[in-house]
């Protein structure tokens, strides 16, 4: 896999270039009740929030594909 490196919220990282903006296609969390968005706030799934935490703590993107409490959202 090719990768390539670009600015993120201010920081240089490095991403598989053919999965770059891909993370929303990839993660239960935005197909589920009880996510509430990328927050820190207390609304929502406290998984999903302790994983954005991480993320905004060390500049990652980690999408979510297997969790324990994962409710589908109604379509």
């Amino acid at each position: 896999m090719v990768t390539e490196w670009y600015n993120h919220h201010g920081m240089e990282v490095a991403v598989y270039k053919d999965l770059k903006g891909q993370h929303r296609n990839h993660c239960l969390c935005y197909d589920c009740e009880e996510f509430k968005g990328g927050s820190l706030n207390e609304e929502g799934c406290p998984l999903a929030r302790e994983v954005f935490g991480l993320c905004v703590e060390h500049n990652l993107v980690l999408p979510v594909w297997e969790c324990p409490i994962f409710v589908q959202k109604e379509k």
